[in-house]
């Protein structure tokens, strides 16, 4: 074997290990009774603790409104690959305010809309009530940015989008595809893909359509 077959496999191993690490994270313990009584108080443990959870949209809504009020008054978090992660998800994240069910009457839309904007809102206070300087600023940029690379770790819908669209649209391109249906779909990197989903995506929330051709080079699906 050549050295540089050796190092091919050594680099490959090391990718494999890392991704592995990242889908096994372990899941979340019972919630401290300190959370119980607070708005949003399992996710925020989820996300202090940096364990698993599956978030529901109106969880990762009041997420979103912890990670804008990080970037924006914190400037967190500080390294280029994870500021870039947290705007991609806070900016899929609003787009998806307007969340429409399939002939959803108008009251039902305008519900759904307020509740999603007064979890956003949940979390921007929160950071008003935590402030920059202290260490948990700190602990919740992290555990966002390892919440966001933990979901998106081999992910389900981005292999399936590569094998589908067959050289069309490449894994970045299909990563992108998911970051911005995730707004929707929180769960969309452990669904199998299917063409359907992108679109009820844009059934669902119209404003996605513009970032996915515009962001993502997706002309149409």
């Amino acid at each position: 074997m050549t050295i540089s077959h050796r190092l091919r496999g050594l680099v490959v191993a090391v990718a494999a290990l890392s991704a592995f690490a990242a889908a096994a994270q372990k899941p979340c313990p019972a919630t401290p009774a300190k959370y119980r009584d607070v708005e949003f108080g399992d996710v925020r443990f989820a996300i202090e603790e940096g364990c698993s959870r599956s978030l529901t949209q109106h969880e990762q809504f009041f997420v979103a409104g912890i990670a804008q009020a990080l970037l924006v008054s914190c400037k967190l978090p500080r390294d280029r690959d994870g500021r870039a992660a947290v705007e991609r998800f806070t900016n899929a994240s609003t787009l998806a305010f307007s969340y429409l069910t399939a002939d959803a009457p108008l009251g039902t839309a305008l519900s759904w809309m307020s509740a999603s904007v007064a979890a956003f809102a949940a979390g921007k206070a929160l950071m008003e009530d935590v402030g920059c300087k202290g260490p948990e600023a700190a602990l919740l940029s992290r555990g966002i940015v390892n919440y966001l690379r933990r979901t998106s770790a081999n992910s389900r819908f981005v292999a399936g989008c590569v094998e589908f669209y067959g050289g069309r649209y490449n894994a970045k391109q299909c990563q992108c595809i998911a970051e911005n249906l995730r707004g929707v779909f929180p769960d969309i990197d452990q669904r199998y893909f299917q063409r359907e989903i992108i679109k009820e995506s844009i059934h669902q929330s119209p404003f996605i359509a513009a970032p996915l051709m515009l962001s993502c080079g997706m002309g149409n699906y």
